[in-house]
C-alpha cells in the first residue's frame, strides 16, 4: 500500500514522540546514575488504616503511609543505570536515523525491562510504532479513522465483486468504478468498414 522507505521511516508526528521518548529515557539514566552515586534506598509505601497496626512487610509508620524500605546495592544500581543509558542511546541513534524497526524493538525492549510503571511509557510507544506500521503496509494510511474508512472501502469493493484499487496512499481510487474504454483502432490490424448502402 504505502511506500517501503515510509513503512520502514519515521513520520514527523511519529519522529517528535520518539524523540520525547528517548529524552524521557535519557532523563531516567540520569535519575538511576544520582541514585547509584548516592546509593539512596528504595521506599514503597502502603496507606495506614486507622486503629491498624502496619503490616509485617511495611514496618516503619510515616505520618499516614506504613514505609518498606530497601537497601539496594551499588551493583545494581550500576548494572540499571548501564542498561537504561544504552537502550536510551539506542532510542535516540534510531530516532535521529528515522528508522521504525529499531525505536520500536528497543522501547519495547526498555519497557519490558523496566516493567510496569515506568516502562509502560515505552512499551506503548514500541507497540504504537509496530501498529502504524502494520496499517500503513496493509492500508497506505497509519492512523485509526484512516486506516478504518480504507478497510471499509476495501470491505465494500469485495462485497459488490469488484476488486479494490488503491492510491499511493491506501484510498479507493475513482477510476475503479468507471468502465475501461475501448482502445484506439490501428490502421494496420483494424479492418475496414464496408460503405453503407444507399
Amino acid at each position: 500500500m504505502a511506500p517501503r522507505e515510509e513503512v520502514l521511516g519515521l513520520s514527523q508526528l511519529e519522529w517528535g514522540i520518539s524523540l520525547f521518548g528517548a529524552c524521557i529515557a535519557l532523563i531516567l539514566a540520569l535519575v538511576t546514575a544520582i541514585q547509584w552515586a548516592r546509593n539512596l534506598p528504595t521506599i514503597t509505601t502502603v496507606k495506614h488504616v486507622k486503629g491498624k497496626a502496619c503490616p509485617t512487610d511495611y514496618p516503619t509508620l510515616v505520618n499516614t503511609l506504613c514505609e518498606h524500605i530497601v537497601h539496594t546495592t551499588r551493583s545494581a544500581w550500576e548494572v540499571k543505570f548501564f542498561f537504561i543509558a544504552i537502550v536510551a542511546v539506542a532510542i535516540l541513534i534510531f530516532t535521529l536515523l528515522r528508522k521504525r524497526a529499531g525505536v520500536a524493538c528497543f522501547s519495547v525492549f526498555l519497557g519490558i525491562g523496566l516493567g510496569l510503571g515506568s516502562g509502560l511509557v515505552f512499551f506503548f510507544l514500541g507497540a504504537w510504532l509496530i501498529l502504524r506500521a502494520y496499517r500503513l503496509q496493509k492500508y497506505g494510511e497509519a492512523s485509526f479513522f484512516a486506516s478504518n474508512r480504507v478497510a471499509r472501502e476495501m470491505g465494500q469493493a469485495r462485497r459488490e465483486g469488484r476488486e479494490p484499487t488503491k492510491s499511493p496512499r491506501g484510498a479507493s481510487s475513482a477510476s475503479a468504478e468507471k468502465p475501461a474504454s475501448p482502445p484506439s483502432p490501428s490502421k494496420r490490424y483494424t479492418p475496414k468498414r464496408p460503405p453503407r448502402r444507399r
